[in-house]
């Protein structure tokens, strides 16, 4: 009796097991960049909060910079870019490194912390008798639109604690942008500065014993 020889099944079975992986590399996403907007260069423009916080005393005060609120249409971690004719588009390999109304607290706490030389207190203990200025910011409008501009717009309150509201403001500002994302989002980043830069003005006249004003 003449027995056949086996099938080699094996050789081809690694051999179809290669080309789908080839095939699905081929298929996959290509990796995300993720951007934030706090200056981690250690660098900023003469005169502006991140340039004069190394030397700020440190004040009798402290501060307490509340959760930005931020629309909707932007609050996701996909970085949300605004093109012609109402048209939006999310880009799912351009992200936030953290959620964008995180990014938007924390840059906002680290340049009056560094302008002021004061502490950020919110949700820690604090000691009785310690002056906080308590910081509400709500923006209204946050548009990137890479090759053009960026666009900010957000009502911001100060109030002293213990004591009543010093001063309630309202900020609209615009940055070019020629470029792409990263472009549209350090000039994301050079607007929250100038934001920061108000409150943080009207922080230290109050501190002073002066009645501060709304910027221009």
């Amino acid at each position: 009796m003449i027995r056949s020889p086996r099938r080699r099944t094996m050789p081809m079975a690694g051999a179809a097991l290669a080309v789908l992986t080839l095939t699905l590399a081929a298929c996959a996403s290509p990796p995300s960049s993720f951007y934030t907007l706090t200056d981690v260069t250690g660098t900023a423009a003469p005169g502006s909060i991140a340039a004069t916080g190394a030397t700020a005393p440190a004040t009798p005060y402290a501060i307490e910079v509340s959760p930005v609120a931020v629309p909707e249409q932007v609050d996701r971690p996909q970085i949300v870019v605004t093109r012609g004719g109402g048209r939006v588009d999310i880009l799912e390999e351009s992200r936030w490194a953290a959620p964008l109304k995180n990014e938007l607290t924390s840059t906002i706490s680290r340049d009056l912390t560094q302008r002021l030389g004061a502490m950020d207190v919110y949700g820690l203990p604090r000691a009785d008798g310690l002056t906080v200025y308590r910081v509400s910011t709500s923006v209204q409008r946050f548009e990137s639109a890479p090759g053009e501009q960026a666009a900010l717009t957000a009502v911001w309150s100060v109030r002293r604690v213990p004591g009543d509201i010093v001063l309630t403001c309202r900020f609209a500002g615009t940055e070019p942008a020629s470029g792409g994302v990263a472009e549209v989002v350090a000039a994301q980043r050079k607007l929250v500065d100038r934001l920061a830069d108000g409150i943080g003005n009207a922080i230290t006249t109050s501190a002073q014993g002066t009645t501060p004003r709304c910027q221009s």
